[in-house]
Order: C-alpha cells, then structure tokens, then sequence
C-alpha cells in the first residue's frame, strides 16, 4: 500500500505540471524526436554521431521537464539545446554512453539478461539528472549515485511506469468489445481511434514528467532539514540580598513567645507539702510534722 501510496502522489502532482504548459511540452518533446531521428538518418554511417546527438537531446529533455514539474514555468525552445554547450556535452555523452554500456551488458546475460537489464535501467534512471545538476561527480560515477538514490524505490518507479500501460489495455479492451454491438459500435470505434492518439500524444509527456517527479521528491527527501533557530538562554536579572533584622528587634518576639510560658507556669496550683517520713500533709510554716514529731 506504502508504494501505491506514493505512485498516487507522483501521479497527482505529475498531471498537475503537464496541465499547466500540455501543448508547449508536446511541441518541444516533438522537435527533441524529430531532431533525433534526423540525427540518425544524416549520420547513419557514423552511429557514434547519432548517438551523442540523440542523447544530448534526451538529457535535455528530461531536464525541461524537471523544471517545468518544479517552477510551473513556461519551457523554451532554446532549452532543447542546453547539453550542446562546450562545457556540458561530452560530460553528457560520456556519462549516457557508460550507462548505455553496462545496461547493454547486463542484458546479455543468458535467459535472466532482459531482468537485469530492465533492473539496471531503473537503477540508472537519475543518471541525466546527476549529470546535469552534480558538478561534483564524475560522468562514471553518476551511475554508482543514481543506484544509491533509487535504492528502494525501483518497485514504485517500476509500478509508475506500468500503471498506465494496463490503463491503455483496460480502455481499449472495454471499447473494442462495445465497438461490436450493432449501430452503436460505430460510435465506440471512433472513440477508441482518438483514445488512442491522444493517449500516444501526451503519454511520454507524462513519462517525462513523472520521471522528473520522482527525482525531484527523492531529491527533497533526503535533503537535510533546516536547523532550528538558536535561542539564547535567558540570563536572570540578579536579585538584591534580602536585609536581615537587626538583632534586637527579634528579642520582644523572644519575650513575648516567654510571656504565655511563665503565665501557664504561674497558673498551675503548687504541689502540697508532706512530711518525708510519715507522708503526712504538714503547712509549709510547720517546723515539725504535727503526727509524728519529726523535724521537716
């Protein structure tokens, strides 16, 4: 689900981007195939040539489109020809031919070559993106950088490709059958004809845009958080000492709290006076016990 979650994502803001400039971008992306396959036809007998001007031509066009998915903004013509630029085109060509090379050589792998080799397309699918935005890496090192980024996102690239395909299937297969009922599958047999050039028209643009997408959101995600803000401790104004009570104001408290002491001692009735020896009450004047004689 976690992968079709952000398939749904990609798709919703891809189709955004397309929709804001959908006739610019199919004019462009129709010149980018035009000037290839002229590319090819002129210099068939140097296909080196035709492959370097197809895939200038491809990086540029991945690059319009990742502009466009994240500024809105209108592509130029003259975008087209951005990796023709002295300092651009061979680090292009260099680092497009390295990947076309191993992709090649996955693929001839026996029986499993054409998995590997679709694997490996996926994998190297940052690779005109690297080569455009990273100074920083080398043309062959692009490859190693796109493996690292797409790892763990080759299933949902893969699934963002196919999806629409099985689209395609779906209509058409719905549409041919109603195109064989009676009087009315004339009607659905026009349908599906201009389905079908529609859809041809505007799915690379999607592929194009989606791809981008998917660059971009990666991009974004593993770029580090900004810092929060550092605040400075707040430092406590100090406090003024709190000033003591002299001394001799705390003594009529001291005499006050032994005033009620002496008042209770005061208010409890003395002891009688007995005679020590026969335990007799005797008046305290007494000078002998008047029951026993003794002297007190």
């Amino acid at each position: 689900m976690e992968e079709f979650s952000m398939v749904n994502t990609i798709y919703q803001k891809s189709f955004a981007a397309l929709m804001k400039r959908p006739f610019r971008l199919w004019g462009i992306s129709l010149l980018g195939a035009l000037l290839c396959w002229l590319a090819g036809i002129g210099f068939a007998g140097i296909l080196a040539v035709g492959f370097a001007i197809a895939w200038a031509i491809d990086v540029s066009l991945a690059m319009i489109f990742l502009h466009t998915y994240q500024t809105g903004e209108e592509p130029h013509t003259a975008d087209l020809f951005q990796t023709f630029r002295k300092d651009r085109f061979l680090r292009v060509v260099g680092g497009m031919a390295w990947m076309s090379l191993w992709i090649f050589l996955w693929s001839l792998i026996p029986v499993v070559g054409i998995v590997f080799g679709v694997i490996r397309m996926y994998e190297y699918r940052f690779v005109p993106y690297i080569l455009m935005t990273r100074d920083d890496v080398k043309p062959t090192d692009a490859l190693r950088v796109s493996r690292e980024q797409t790892m763990g996102y080759k299933g949902k690239m893969f699934w963002a490709d196919v999806i629409p395909v099985l689209l395609w299937i779906a209509v058409v297969l719905v549409l041919s059958l109603l195109g064989i009922i009676p009087y009315l599958g004339a009607l659905f047999r026009v349908i599906l004809f201009l389905f079908n050039i529609v859809y041809g028209l505007f799915l690379n643009l999607f592929y194009g845009i989606q791809h981008a997408a998917f660059y971009a959101e990666l991009q974004d995600a593993a770029s580090p958080a900004p810092a929060a803000p550092v605040v400075p401790p707040v430092i406590p104004a100090p406090q003024a000492p709190k000033a003591e009570a002299p001394a001799e104001e705390a003594k009529p408290a001291e005499k006050a709290n032994e005033a009620p002491a002496s008042a209770e001692a005061a208010a409890e009735p003395e002891a009688p006076h007995t005679c020590p020896v026969c335990g007799m009450p005797v008046q305290p004047d007494e000078k002998f016990c008047t029951s026993c004689g003794h002297k007190l």
